[in-house]
């Protein structure tokens, strides 16, 4: 029996939704409340939330999910979300850990290279050498861009990458991916104009 033009076109949206789907779902997306949630579950009662916004839309999430308010504790487990499209409102992992800390301002001077996203006219990535440290050459490059007074927060990934926050005193930012590969790159991620800022949240109940 023959199979018609609209059997196979359909059997192959078919297929390429289950495709997607599936590709969606090894994403990891979901909601925001719901990774707040699920994440802070056992002993991570409380919660700190940095969402990185241009354009009035915050793309980029970094959870830092803790056990305790007392001050100067640092937090048992960090999550790093990004939107993939705008045409979304679900959040998807870009990185997860529990290595966190802060770094003093990186010296301008060192490491002259600018870092910048495509078609910026600056290379995106850096590859660590004998020379050069690629996370700092990227740390340099977003000091350069905020100026004085930045805050750079960074996160060690378990067995996926870790990134750096730049946080300007105008709350400008600049994120940093570094890779656990063996190329040992940091790569410029994304950068704005606000952070909104949240503390010791309650983790939500179901």
């Amino acid at each position: 029996m023959p199979v018609s033009k609209i059997s196979v076109l359909a059997l192959l949206g078919a297929v390429i939704m289950m495709v997607n789907a599936t590709a969606w779902a090894a994403e990891e997306c979901k909601g925001l409340r719901d990774f707040q949630r699920d994440e802070g579950a056992g002993q991570r009662k409380f919660f700190d939330s940095f969402e990185f916004r241009k354009n009035r839309r915050g793309d980029s999430v970094l959870l830092l999910f803790k056990d305790t308010i007392e001050r100067g504790t640092p937090p048992k487990q960090w999550l790093f979300l990004h939107r993939p499209s705008p045409d979304t409102t679900d959040y998807c992992v870009a990185g997860r850990g529990e290595g966190f800390g802060q770094h003093d301002d990186k010296p301008e001077e060192i490491y002259a290279g600018e870092f910048g996203a495509e078609g910026s006219g600056h290379p995106r990535c850096a590859s660590s050498n004998a020379d050069m440290d690629a996370r700092d050459a990227l740390r340099a490059s977003a000091n350069r861009a905020l100026g004085d007074g930045v805050i750079v927060l960074y996160t060690e990934g378990l067995t996926g990458p870790g990134f750096q926050f730049a946080i300007g005193t105008d709350h400008d930012w600049v994120i940093i991916q570094d890779n656990a590969d063996e190329s040992r790159s940091s790569c410029f991620f994304d950068s704005g104009t606000d952070v909104l800022m949240h503390f010791n949240h309650t983790i939500p109940a179901d």
